[in-house]
């Protein structure tokens, strides 16, 4: 592992698509730290990496890992406490880091406080050295809008807009192209975003959902 690791150089390069001979690349450089990019121990070696991660977040918390995304998730029946709960948490998370020669993104971090229609809101306030994280009230996380009252509107509105153009396209070729043309085109383009975390979505109140529904299978049928 050592001797795939030591004495590894890489360097970048820009391809003119209209003229090759006019290629822009970077001097070779030693890669002092890190694993070379594009190589296949990466992830696995990026897994040993973070393994001790999640040990240093408190026990009443969780966190959830996904490739280089990282979420945490705190709670607390007092306000108070709750607060001091998620300001040592992403404290620690920093010093992790930092002691991992790894950087925190603090502009792409966002807090976003979990509540039901009818309870107000505590307006946490997260900050980390006088930097404040911004609070949301929604979120994406692995292709799913998550709102802060688990509604799921913003989701339907989203995968509404993505379907409507899928429908379009189908209307327009079902009079140029074979039904089997057709079911190859609804798969791949709207069942795919139906199916996909609609064991989350599929509950929700939100009356676009029967109208996403209805549209997707008309435009298949006729």
């Amino acid at each position: 592992m050592l001797i795939y690791l030591a004495n590894r150089y890489q360097k970048v390069v820009l391809h003119n698509n209209n003229n090759n001979t006019n290629n822009k690349c970077s001097n070779w450089d030693l890669i002092k730290h890190g694993v070379l990019q594009g190589s296949v121990l990466g992830p696995v070696l990026f897994l040993l990496y973070i393994n001790n991660l999640p040990k240093i977040i408190p026990k009443h918390n969780s966190i959830v890992l996904f490739a280089d995304d990282t979420s945490i998730l705190i709670t607390d029946s007092s306000n108070i406490d709750f607060n001091i709960n998620i300001n040592q948490s992403l404290a620690s998370i920093i010093t992790w880091f930092n002691s991992n020669l790894l950087t925190l993104n603090l502009k792409k971090t966002h807090c976003i406080e979990f509540r039901s229609k009818n309870y107000y809101q505590v307006q946490t306030k997260v900050q980390y050295e006088h930097i404040d994280i911004s609070n949301s009230t929604e979120t994406k996380f692995l292709g799913l809008t998550i709102d802060e009252t688990l509604s799921w509107n913003q989701h339907i509105d989203f995968i509404a807009t993505k379907l409507c153009s899928a429908c379009y396209v189908l209307r327009n070729l079902k009079h140029i192209v074979l039904q089997s043309i057709l079911k190859s085109i609804y798969y791949a383009c709207i069942h795919s975003i139906l199916s996909y975390g609609i064991i989350f979505w599929g509950n929700s109140t939100k009356v676009n959902k029967l109208f996403i529904l209805q549209n997707c299978q008309k435009s298949i049928q006729h």
